[in-house]
C-alpha cells in the first residue's frame, strides 16, 4: 500500500507507533528508496508518540526511527491529549492511571528531539484549545500542527479555526467520516453530482477549502489517485451546507473519552 501511494503521487506519509506497523513501513520505505523512485528529501514523514511513552520521549522516537529505518522524521506528534502510566496499572475504579508528567515537561522533551535532529518539527494531536493555548505560553518551539478528527458530522470547527488563527496548522484525520453518514449526506451527494466527482472527493475538498490538510487512508491505488484529483471548487453555499451537518459527539469516530476514562467532550 505504501509503495502504491508513492506511485500515485503521495509525498506526505502519516505513521504512528501505536499502529503497530512501523517496522513493515520501514521495510517498504527502504525498498522504495533503493528503487530510486523517490529520495528521502522528497517525502514528508510523520510519526507519533503514544500515550504510554510520555516518560521516554527520546527513546520512543528513537525506536520509531529504527523501525522506519530513518535518520529523522519531518514531524513528530504527541498522539494523545493525555498520557497513561502502564506500570501503575489501574486505579480502584478500574481506570487507567495518568503519569505525573505536566505538559510543559513533556514539551521540553519534544523540543529536545528537534535539538538532536531526530525531528525537524513537532506538534500535537487531539489537543484542546486550552492545551494548545497553554503550550504557546511555555513553548520555545510552538506546536507546528494539531492533528484532529475532522469531517462534516464532527467538524471540530471552533477548535480547528482557532488553531489556524494562532498559527498552528491543522491536519484532518478521518476526513471521510468512516462508519458515519458523511459519504451519504445530501449536501455531499448534491455537490458530487454537480461537479461529476465522488463523495470522497467532495469531503476532501471541503477539508482543504476550510484550510486543513486531510490525511487519507486507502489500500486501493485507483482510490488513492482519485483522492488526489481535487482540481475543482465547492461553492460557498456548498461549504456552508456541509458545515451545517455537524452532528455532535454521537458522530465522533475515535472515542478518546472512553479510551482514557475522561469526560473529554463535556462542556467546560
Amino acid at each position: 500500500a505504501l509503495e502504491g501511494a508513492i506511485d500515485a503521487g503521495y509525498r506526505c506519509l502519516d505513521f504512528a507507533a501505536v499502529y503497530g506497523n512501523e517496522a513493515e513501513c520501514g521495510e517498504a520505505l527502504k525498498k522504495v528508496f533503493a528503487s530510486g523512485k523517490v529520495k528521502r528529501d522528497d517525502l514528508y514523514i510523520i510519526t507519533k508518540l503514544w500515550a504510554t511513552d510520555w516518560h521516554q520521549v527520546d527513546a520512543a522516537c528513537s525506536l520509531s526511527l529504527r523501525n522506519l529505518q530513518l535518520d529523522y522524521v519531518d514531524l513528530y506528534l504527541v498522539h494523545s491529549a493525555v498520557g497513561v502510566d502502564e506500570r501503575a496499572g489501574l486505579d480502584d475504579r478500574g481506570r487507567k492511571i495518568r503519569p505525573k508528567i505536566p505538559f510543559h515537561a513533556l514539551w521540553r522533551d519534544m523540543e529536545g528531539l528537534v535539538a538532536s535532529g531526530k525531528a525537524r518539527s513537532i506538534g500535537v494531536s487531539n489537543w484542546s484549545c486550552l492545551q494548545v493555548a497553554d503550550a504557546l505560553n511555555y513553548a520555545t518551539i510552538p506546536p507546528a500542527v494539531n492533528q484532529l478528527e475532522i469531517h462534516p458530522t464532527w467538524s471540530s470547527e471552533d477548535l480547528a479555526q482557532w488553531c489556524l488563527s494562532v498559527g498552528v496548522k491543522v491536519m484532518a484525520y478521518c476526513p471521510l467520516g468512516s462508519g458515519k453518514p458523511d459519504m451519504q449526506l445530501e449536501a455531499v451527494r448534491k455537490a458530487a453530482s454537480r461537479l461529476g466527482v465522488s463523495p470522497a472527493q467532495v469531503l476532501l475538498k471541503w477539508s482543504l477549502q476550510k484550510g486543513y490538510v486531510p490525511v487519507t487512508k486507502s489500500v486501493n491505488v485507483a482510490r488513492m489517485r482519485s483522492n488526489l484529483a481535487l482540481d475543482f471548487e465547492l461553492t460557498a453555499q456548498e461549504v456552508q451546507a456541509l458545515d451545517a451537518c455537524e452532528g455532535g459527539v454521537a458522530m465522533k469516530i475515535c472515542d478518546h473519552a472512553g479510551e482514557f476514562d475522561l469526560p473529554l467532550y463535556s462542556r467546560l
